[in-house]
């Protein structure tokens, strides 16, 4: 027995409540199996781990392509490494600090790769002690990166999540897969940042690509990612939503399959023609695919900003004749496009929102384009003065109006070429098509009193071949057929077939009757001509732009200018240029002359914006590289293709000349020919490169001579003239001293303010005579200011005869020299003080 008292039985009352029902929300994180947290997380990190790798590998590749092209590196010559070894063996290891900023770079830069590609920015600043800071930020897409980061993270969410959610728990996975990829590029992209080693007087901030862009882009793109790995999972019961995606999966084929054909024959011409701009390839590869496929959809590229006048190049100007093979590529592919749409909506009935749907499917594909082909930059310096920018370069920004443009090119393919040329296509291609592209969801048409069959399954709704069945049966209605009844989808329906009774394009409906001869005559005879036109068009308007680049454009009057140059025709330059007024060294007669004219001349890169145009060209003058930049100006236009091109600012250096006062008014010659004359001093004129002999004229007494003046070089081209006395100077200034002489010893009296050669002597009492013995030897010597100077280089001998104070006559001999400035005032010499 136990001691305890026995507990009262609780009597029988009414059931407890129910636990109180869970929140919406909780409701629905529970209703999302684990294995699609699972895929959500596996997606987004999987995405980066490949966005990582393929930025690793590209740069890895681009390092590579460089280091090769920078030729072997010299490891110094045999006696340096006799003497070396001693300090090999006493080299110190590199410090902590070296260590990690390199571990940082090599771990760090693809960090940042993937950053940037989640639509960041990269970051940088720093300061130096005394000289100011400074910030700059460069935001660009690696269109690689992207690619692997959206590929894998589709790939894996097709693999792994199941097929049965609905679209609230499609939303929550994708959510989350979005929340991931920002989490690990974020964390990845701060803890990677790039850091450099200490050094006095200088601070450089880590470098990263982390900022509020890449947080909102990494979050939409592992968001969209997820969400559109299964686009038939977003349908529904929306026809306009399937439909929609539809359109979308259609040009994401076109401009899918264009960017990897681009980037492919980018790779070929890298490999074979090996140009300078290969090294880059690597890490820009998908971005100059994206350049050259908003080219061939007739869009341009182009740079704004940083301080300079925006230029834009399209395949009208500056993008060269070789992209309208794109061109040829984007309208063959359109053409397919829209082939393919209508094998996409399966014989539905079109509608006018159509007109409107495909324009604004494909301004979003040349929106992303935009997107992902526009770089941005901008800096900040402070210092003693503040100085900074912003610009952009890559896609201009009306590339995706003229892609809208495209789209409804590609309805009217689909609504009027299709319906003629696709029912004429086997059966197997019109298949495969399907297969790629899918197909329009259509209502099956059913007796107005539909009966349930006999097996018990219900009418099928056609969906797109990877739709998965809904989750429960729902009425529906095709919206574009307002008379048909509404049907129901039904869970376990077949999915990915048309229904029977619906008719596929080419297919399915009976047969077409068999053309009679004479119309399969005119069907051919249509067709060949239709081809024809085509065939004309496209060739006229590839030749038309060939010629208005290769033939007509500012390139080739470019290169026959400076032809002009190299072949000593100044006249022919002239009529290809404006000439100013101070270019009287524009002459044939002095270009001619010219020795070390430009040879192996080559016109580089021309760009154009609006009716102006750079051409870059470059030549070897004598044994030197040289490079200039010519403006060009449209003047006209003729038969509305043939352009006319004059260049505003030539192949051209300013020469100045200089000289003395003394020779002004005196004339330049070149070549025999007169160009100008000394005017204040100094004479000016344009000059194309090479190398003139100038001659200086002068005057009676001063004389400029002949100097080499070499344009073209870095420097600016300058000469100085320094007078020159002629032998007239020297005979009239000796002649001038000896009269002088001559003059003193007339006088009675000197004084030292007479400007004679002696004077005195100091006890003279009245008149003194004065008898020259011997007059002194002269040199005469003269400045570049046309200063005269007159010495003595042997003293001369002068007699007196005098009375004294005392009244006794006496008579004495003495030396004397000679120092007298001249100076030559209204072309004769006279005394400068």
């Amino acid at each position: 027995m136990s001691d305890q008292s026995p507990v009262p039985p609780v009597p029988p009352g009414p059931p407890s409540a129910a636990p109180a029902a869970s929140d919406p929300l909780g409701r629905l994180l529970r209703a999302v199996p684990g294995r699609d947290w699972v895929a959500a997380v596996v997606a987004a990190v999987g995405g980066w781990v490949a966005a990582y790798v393929v930025a690793a590998i590209s740069l890895f590749l681009t390092v590579a392509v460089a280091a090769a092209g920078s030729g072997p590196v010299s490891t110094g010559s045999s006696s340096g490494l006799g003497t070396g070894g001693s300090d090999l063996g006493s080299a110190g290891a590199p410090d902590v600090q070296s260590l990690l900023s390199g571990v940082s770079v090599l771990l760090g830069s693809p960090a940042q790769l993937v950053a940037l590609a989640d639509l960041g920015r990269l970051h940088g600043s720093g300061s130096i002690l005394l000289l100011g800071s400074g910030s700059g930020s460069v935001g660009v897409v690696p269109v690689l990166v992207l690619a692997a980061q959206v590929v894998l993270a589709v790939v894996l969410t097709r693999r792994i999540r199941s097929r049965v959610l609905a679209l609230p728990q499609l939303v929550v996975t994708a959510v989350v897969a979005g929340l991931v990829t920002t989490a690990v590029t974020t964390l990845a992209g701060l803890v990677l940042a790039i850091r450099f080693p200490a050094v006095s007087g200088v601070q450089i901030d880590p470098v990263h690509a982390v900022g509020i862009g890449s947080v909102l882009g990494s979050f939409v793109i592992g968001t969209l990612a997820v969400l559109l790995a299964r686009p038939s999972l977003l349908v529904g019961r929306s026809t306009s939503v399937a439909r929609a995606l539809g359109a979308l999966r259609v040009a994401a084929w076109q401009l899918g399959g264009l960017l990897v054909l681009l980037a492919l024959v980018l790779v070929v011409v890298a490999l074979v023609a090996q140009p300078s701009w290969g090294a880059a390839l690597p890490l820009l590869l998908g971005n100059t695919a994206v350049a050259l496929t908003a080219l061939g959809f007739l869009g341009g590229v182009g740079t704004s900003g940083l301080g300079a006048a925006g230029s834009d190049a399209s395949v009208f100007a500056g993008a060269g004749g070789w992209t309208w093979l794109v061109v040829l590529l984007v309208v063959v592919s359109s053409f397919a496009a829209g082939l393919a749409l209508a094998v996409r909506r399966n014989d539905r009935v079109r509608t006018t929102l159509d007109w409107v749907a495909t324009p604004v499917v494909w301004f979003v594909a040349g929106l992303v384009l935009f997107v992902l082909g526009t770089g941005v930059v901008s800096y900040q310096v402070t210092g003693s003065s503040a100085v900074g920018g912003s610009g952009s370069v890559g896609v201009t920004p009306w590339t995706p109006v003229v892609f809208a443009l495209w789209g409804g090119v590609i309805e009217v393919v689909a609504r009027y070429v299709a319906p003629v040329l696709l029912p004429r296509v086997g059966g197997g291609v019109l298949l495969r098509t399907a297969r790629v592209v899918g197909t329009d969801p259509v209502l099956a048409p059913v007796p107005a009193r539909p009966t349930a069959p006999a097996d018990g399954a219900a009418p099928v709704w056609a969906v797109p071949d990877d739709a998965a069945a809904p989750a429960a049966p729902a009425a529906t209605a095709d919206p574009s057929q307002p008379d048909q009844p509404v049907q129901s989808v039904q869970p376990g329906a077949p999915v990915g077939q048309p229904h029977p009774s619906q008719p596929f394009v080419g297919q399915g409906a009976p047969a077409p009757a068999p053309m009679s001869p004479h119309a399969k005559k005119v069907l051919v005879r249509s067709l060949v001509a239709g081809g024809a036109v085509v065939v004309v068009v496209v060739a006229g308007a590839i030749t038309t732009g060939v010629l208005r680049t290769t033939v007509w454009g500012p390139g080739p009057t470019a290169r026959s200018y400076v032809d002009a140059i190299a072949q000593g025709d100044a006249d022919t330059a002239a009529s290809l240029s404006e000439v100013t007024g101070d270019a009287s060294m524009l002459d044939s007669a002095v270009l001619e002359s010219a020795k070390d004219r430009p040879t192996d001349v080559r016109v580089g890169r021309v760009s154009t914006s609006g009716d102006t145009a750079y051409a870059n060209v470059t030549f070897r003058q004598g044994d030197a590289q040289r490079s200039g930049q010519i403006v060009l100006e449209r003047t006209g236009t003729s038969f509305l293709v043939k352009d006319e091109w004059r260049v505003t600012e030539p192949l051209t250096d300013r020469v100045t000349i200089t000289a003395g006062t003394v020779l002004e008014g005196a004339d330049v010659t070149i070549g025999g020919k007169k160009v100008g004359e000394i005017e204040n001093g100094a004479f000016t004129s344009l000059a194309y490169p090479g190398s003139y002999q100038v001659e200086v004229g002068g005057t009676e007494y001063f004389t400029g001579g002949t100097e080499t003046l070499r344009v073209g070089s870095s420097s600016s081209p300058y000469a100085d003239f320094e007078a020159k006395p002629t032998k007239q100077l020297e005979t009239d200034a000796e002649q001038y001293v000896s009269d002088l002489i001559d003059d003193c010893a007339a006088k009675t009296d000197i004084s030292y303010a007479d400007g004679c050669p002696w004077y005195g002597p100091y006890d003279a009492d009245g008149a003194v005579q004065y008898d020259v013995r011997s007059k002194p030897d002269l040199e005469v010597q003269s400045s570049g200011g046309g200063l005269v100077e007159v010495t003595s280089t042997a003293d001369g001998r002068i007699g007196y005869s005098y009375t004294d104070y005392f009244g006794d006559p006496q008579k004495s001999e003495d030396t004397f020299d000679v120092d007298v400035y001249l100076k030559v005032e209204d072309g004769k010499l006279v005394s400068a003080y």
